[in-house]
């Protein structure tokens, strides 16, 4: 992974073909499982998809899920209550971060990965101040979901899974969505101080 500053407040992330093919495999799976708990078809349009009313009145019973859409309020009633108006917006919102971010990995030029050419050729994305959020967000729910998947929660946690040959892996993609994410906030906000990625 690479990173090159360009005018207009802009960087390129530079990914070696597996680094491109791997992350555009996760945004997939986050897709996949967001669209199995969506309880409608998204609207076309951003703004009404974001704002659609709809939703569960029971936190998931998938850990990732429930991570990523924790309850708002401790009272039991007033969380299924706000889950039911507000969870298939907010659903909708994390489904539009993640196509925008698989789109702009361009999925159509890792054809083929896992071949030794296509590790040797890098793939090259721009992301703008406009861009930032979704990619935030994105990655960060990867992150949630990933900790919520192998019960990572805590420093302890994180030393104990490394060393786990079964999870060992997982920490270690865990850790390299981290240093994405970190590299890209300390050139994009480090220029002016301040970034909107809420």
């Amino acid at each position: 992974m690479k990173l090159r500053p360009v005018p207009g407040g802009s960087l390129v992330l530079i990914l070696d073909g597996d680094e491109a093919g791997m992350l555009d495999q996760l945004v997939v799976q986050l897709i996949q499982l967001l669209q199995s708990h969506s309880g409608t078809s998204m609207d076309p349009d951003p703004l009404f998809a974001s704002l659609e009313v709809g939703g569960t009145e029971e936190t998931p019973d998938d850990p990732a899920l429930a991570r990523l859409f924790p309850d708002a309020f401790e009272d039991e009633a007033d969380a299924s209550r706000f889950r039911r108006v507000s969870e298939q917006g907010l659903l909708n919102r994390k489904l539009q971060d993640a196509f925008e971010v698989t789109s702009a990995l361009g999925v159509d030029t890792l054809r083929g990965f896992g071949g030794e050419e296509d590790e040797k050729t890098s793939v090259e994305v721009e992301i703008t101040p406009a861009s930032l959020p979704a990619w935030v967000r994105t990655v960060t729910a990867l992150r949630l979901a990933i900790a919520a998947r192998i019960g990572l929660e805590s420093d302890a946690d994180h030393a104990r899974l490394r060393e786990d040959e079964e999870t060992r892996g997982t920490v270690l993609v865990f850790d390299w969505l981290a240093a994405i994410l970190e590299s890209v906030l300390a050139i994009m906000v480090g220029r002016d101080g301040s970034a909107d990625t809420a």
